[in-house]
């Protein structure tokens, strides 16, 4: 219990920290397990493809139907460096985590992990959240945490034909959302 509140505390305070308003917690409560993370994995073929054919982020959720059945909100299309869902679909009942990708592959960009704004939103809607990158990492943010961790490295999920690796450099297997301001030079 005193964990539980030290995690939410926690939280709060990263919120707080964070520019703009809390957003309503979008998330259950549940904490995605092994098989949870192997059905977004899967999900995740169509979302890559899509986002390097069109030089886009594809966004969504992942969660449970009204069965308890995994369920994957119809992917968004956004921009090459943003996306945001606009509505929760109504037969996602219980959301998990958001997902997106890191769009193609573009040497101005160090798409390979995800960003400080990637771990706010998450924190703020209180998920979850996998994220996809040109080079087929695969990561999970921990919004109690703050933190994001890869589930499996290089070309784990297609890649980019594009991609050059190395490009961005040495890439930790997790960083704190502190971590990743110092990465993103802030």
């Amino acid at each position: 219990m005193l964990r539980s509140l030290f995690v939410l505390a926690f939280a709060a305070a990263v919120v707080a920290g964070c520019e703009g308003q809390p957003v309503e917690p979008l998330g259950s409560g549940i904490v995605p397990d092994e098989a949870f993370h192997a059905a977004a994995r899967a999900a995740y073929a169509d979302y890559q493809a899509v986002s390097f054919a069109e030089d886009i982020e594809v966004c969504g959720y992942f969660g449970y139907d009204a069965d308890g059945a995994f369920l994957a909100s119809d992917p968004v299309e956004g921009t090459f460096d943003s996306c945001t869902v606009e509505e929760i679909p109504g037969d996602l009942v219980e959301i998990v985590a958001s997902y997106h990708t890191h769009s193609s592959f573009d040497t101005d960009y160090n798409s390979e992990v995800p960003s400080t704004d990637d771990l706010i939103a998450d924190i703020e809607e209180q998920v979850f959240g996998y994220i996809g990158t040109p080079g087929g990492r695969f990561w999970l943010v921990d919004w109690r945490m703050a933190t994001a961790t890869q589930l499996c490295g290089l070309y784990c999920l297609n890649s980019d034909g594009d991609f050059i690796e190395g490009d961005a450099g040495p890439i930790a297997d997790s960083y704190t959302l502190d971590e990743l301001r110092e990465l993103e030079g802030g």
